[in-house]
């Protein structure tokens, strides 16, 4: 086992890696996907929907069981359960067992996801939380970006449900990397099995919920365009493979923005001012992407600008709350957070039907950019407030 804590963070960021990978798989082959079984885009909407439905109500209960059970426990039976869900998956025929598949995979996503964040909380200190979060968020990109790049072609040649099986295969391989090499820091209490109780003071409780909102709307519109970007660019002449390969820039990208944004935010004193910057650069490059004809670079610029902000918002959201209730703080977050994102992607997919376009649901991804700016501005002014 490892005891450096960036030694840790690295272990970490493998199951993020493999929840990216799974999560993108059904965006990455949807017109293979909607051929084979006849989906419309709303379907597709609600399957990538489904992979984050679950956390309604299994994040509170998952925040009640981090009392029962060790948080390295809760990962590994999350991941497990992900690899379930994507062994249903590709057993699949119709959209009914996929659908299923997805919702069991999600609700593995959910536990881990919640004991994941406290984990890297309690090894670092709140002058490096925020780089830490911020890199360890880099995980979801990066598998995202594989998915893209490889999972098109992938299922060209061998069929959609061996892409289900990979994902599945991707979770064995997190969950075992997370069992061997895992420890909690030093000090800490890992015996599990104390009384299941879920309080938090009425002020920490509301800033968690607002925090748990402004998370909401900043993921749903990266993650829109992560999920029609492809269908678009396949729209304006693009084969699968090669708007794979552009969508999946944008995941690339990401991945030095993260730890950017965190460092330009510690480094500045000014989260709101950078990442008002980010966003407004984010969303004019999303609502330029149906509009003119350079995806590459328009990808680029949404993956840059897009994710630097990822850390300033969970990091804020992990100061609202105190540290022997983050596990409870993080359950109502990944609640407003997996209610949104389970429920409006197929709302969204619907607009692409309405509109006869997938430019529709970039459109909406641009909007919801510029509204996570005066909401985290809110959050942040809100907690720093000093309690009445």
């Amino acid at each position: 086992m490892l005891t450096n804590r960036w030694a840790i963070l690295a272990i970490l960021i493998v199951v993020r890696v493999a929840m990216g990978f799974q999560f993108q798989s059904i965006a990455s082959i949807t017109p293979i996907i909607a051929i084979d079984l006849g989906l419309d885009y709303s379907q597709i909407g609600t399957l990538v929907g489904f992979y984050l439905l679950p956390g309604v109500i299994i994040a509170i209960p998952g925040g009640f069981l981090g009392s029962r059970f060790t948080d390295l426990t809760m990962v590994l039976f999350g991941v497990g359960v992900m690899a379930l869900g994507g062994v249903v998956a590709g057993l699949a025929d119709d959209f009914r067992l996929l659908a299923g598949g997805r919702l069991l995979s999600g609700a593995g996503a959910v536990v881990q996801s919640i004991f994941l964040v406290k984990m890297i909380a309690d090894w670092f200190d709140a002058k490096s939380v925020v780089t830490a979060m911020a890199i360890m968020l880099s995980g979801w990109p990066v598998g995202i970006a594989i998915a893209l790049a490889t999972l098109g072609p992938l299922a060209a040649q061998w069929g959609w449900q061996a892409v289900m099986h990979l994902t599945a295969f991707g979770c064995v391989v997190a969950m075992v990397a997370v069992w061997l090499g895992y420890q909690p820091p030093p000090g800490s209490d890992t015996a599990g099995g104390g009384r299941a109780r879920f309080r938090l003071p009425r002020r920490e409780l509301a800033l968690v919920c607002f925090a748990g909102l402004v998370w909401t709307v900043y993921n749903l519109a990266y993650f829109s365009f992560l999920s029609f970007g492809p269908a678009l660019l396949i729209e304006r002449g693009l084969d699968v493979a090669a708007a794979g390969r552009a969508i999946s820039l944008s995941s690339w990208a990401a991945l030095p923005a993260l730890p950017l944004g965190g460092y330009l935010a510690d480094r500045t004193g000014r989260p709101g001012l950078v990442l008002a910057i980010c966003c407004v650069l984010a969303a004019t490059a999303t609502a330029a992407l149906p509009l003119y004809d350079q995806p590459y670079l328009l990808c680029v610029a949404i993956g840059l600008f897009a994710a630097a902000p990822a850390g300033i918002i969970m990091g804020r959201a992990i100061s609202v709350m105190s540290p022997a209730r983050r596990a409870q703080g993080n359950a109502i977050l990944y609640t407003f957070f997996y209610g949104g994102m389970g429920v409006i992607p197929g709302l969204i997919g619907w607009s692409a039907d309405s509109a006869g376009t997938a430019a529709a649901p970039i459109f909406i991804s641009a909007l919801v950019l510029g509204l996570s700016v005066p909401l985290f501005l809110a959050l942040n002014a809100v907690s720093r407030r000093p309690a009445l």
